[in-house]
């Protein structure tokens, strides 16, 4: 499959509104971060994974087609890109299919809750068509485990797509997760937010060190914030950890 990162950043974005420090004022078009998001495609099938407040202007020039979405859960950054997706059920006259947990379906249902109403339509609503990712096997050409990580006090969705574990947010993997992890999967995606401890993100050396632990493939880390710079994290990290970044490509 072809994998597209297409937001590498944390929940504020990177530059931070109103930030002057050295990784929001860089020049350099790695340190500039949108929200998270993945873009996976094989066989000519599109899966989104997560849509962030940007995804509008993630998907231009890239796509524009969604085969599926699998949404990890329902805080802002992951979700508030969906009314975007309305376009690509105009244009292809669809119910887009999103994967998701219930109790994810039930917080888009009440975020978005004018799409299910029958009122006027403006410019459109997007058009959703829910199904329980842990009764999913496959989706299109993709075979898929579900499984739950905390972040933070709460526990969210992860995945294992073909051979590639996604871990967008996470502070911690339980035991019994971890060995499906290295069982199913050769290389992962995973959240590392900073250099310092946070209540409900790894931190940049808990990401690297669980990382290596897990997957004897290579690691792209997400989720990062302004605390270091693209070019401060290739130098740190260890071979087979490598810092993601906006529109990276690679294999897997």
């Amino acid at each position: 499959m072809k994998v597209t990162i297409l937001g590498s950043g944390t929940s504020t974005g990177v530059p931070v509104i109103g930030c002057k420090c050295k990784v929001c004022s860089s020049t350099d078009a790695k340190d500039k971060r949108t929200r998270p998001g993945a873009l996976l495609c094989k066989d000519d099938f599109n899966i989104l994974i997560d849509a962030s407040q940007e995804l509008r202007l993630q998907l231009l020039n890239r796509t524009d087609r969604i085969d599926a979405i699998m949404i990890t859960h329902a805080h802002a950054d992951h979700i508030f890109g969906l009314d975007d997706t309305r376009v690509i059920s105009m244009r292809y006259g669809i119910e887009i299919p999103i994967y998701c947990s219930n109790e994810t379906r039930l917080e888009i249902m009440d975020v978005y809750s004018y799409a299910f109403k029958n009122t006027q339509e403006g410019g459109g609503k997007p058009k959703f068509k829910f199904h329980d990712i842990k009764k999913t096997d496959f989706i299109g050409p993709f075979a898929v485990k579900s499984f739950k990580v905390y972040h933070g006090k709460i526990k969210i969705d992860a995945y294992i797509i073909d051979k590639l574990a996604v871990v967008m947010d996470a502070s911690y993997i339980e035991r019994e997760e971890r060995e499906l992890i290295r069982k199913n999967a050769e290389n992962i995606i995973i959240n590392g937010l900073r250099m310092k401890p946070h209540t409900t993100h790894f931190s940049i050396g808990e990401s690297a060190f669980l990382a290596k632990s897990l997957v004897k493939g290579n690691s792209y880390m997400v989720h990062l914030s302004h605390d270091i710079s693209h070019f401060e994290l290739l130098k740190m990290l260890p071979e087979r950890v490598i810092p993601a970044y906006d529109g990276m490509e690679f294999d897997a």
